[in-house]
């Protein structure tokens, strides 16, 4: 592989990171090691249904293929709500109640679901770029997922109001 490939690869893996820094700018809640934790929790649960939006057809043919897509589909409906969950379930829990619980989740929410779609389209773009090797599927697949997680914790952080400390 070319070092631009290389260089792609970890310019983007730098991503995930300097999301997570601007999660504790954008928000009441400047901890950095709070904001990884929450967006630690978004990702490990979007991994869970997240696996399926990485399906490829082996036999891209006739019923073979609904099976795919069917999982895609799925994996693309369940996966922002389940690492929203994760993101805000780990910040109201752990780190402090918001004044309006469902308005955190919903930001967190939409930060999943823009993360997945740019996840995704990192992930796709770094594959046609260095092809389909092995030794890299798992770093772009970790690289869409922590995106995802990181999202989730931009739009938990942007729209929570910490309740008030007496």
């Amino acid at each position: 592989m070319s070092a631009a490939t290389w260089a792609a690869h970890g310019g983007v893996t730098l991503l995930p990171l300097g999301t997570v820094w601007a999660a504790t700018r954008v928000g009441g809640d400047t901890r950095l090691g709070a904001t990884a934790a929450e967006a630690a929790a978004g990702t490990v649960l979007a991994s869970l249904p997240g696996r399926f939006l990485f399906v490829h057809p082996s036999y891209p043919q006739g019923r073979w293929m609904e099976l795919e897509v069917g999982a895609f589909g799925a994996a693309m409906v369940v996966t922002p709500p389940v690492a929203a969950l994760g993101t805000w379930g780990m910040g109201e829990i752990a780190f402090g109640d918001s004044q309006e619980p469902g308005r955190a989740y919903l930001g967190a929410l939409g930060g999943a679901a823009a993360g997945m779609l740019l996840g995704l389209a990192a992930h796709e773009g770094l594959r046609h770029l260095a092809g389909s090797s092995e030794r890299l599927d798992f770093l772009r697949r970790y690289l869409a997922l922590s995106l995802i997680g990181s999202g989730a914790t931009v739009g938990y952080q942007w729209s929570r109001t910490p309740t008030p400390r007496h």
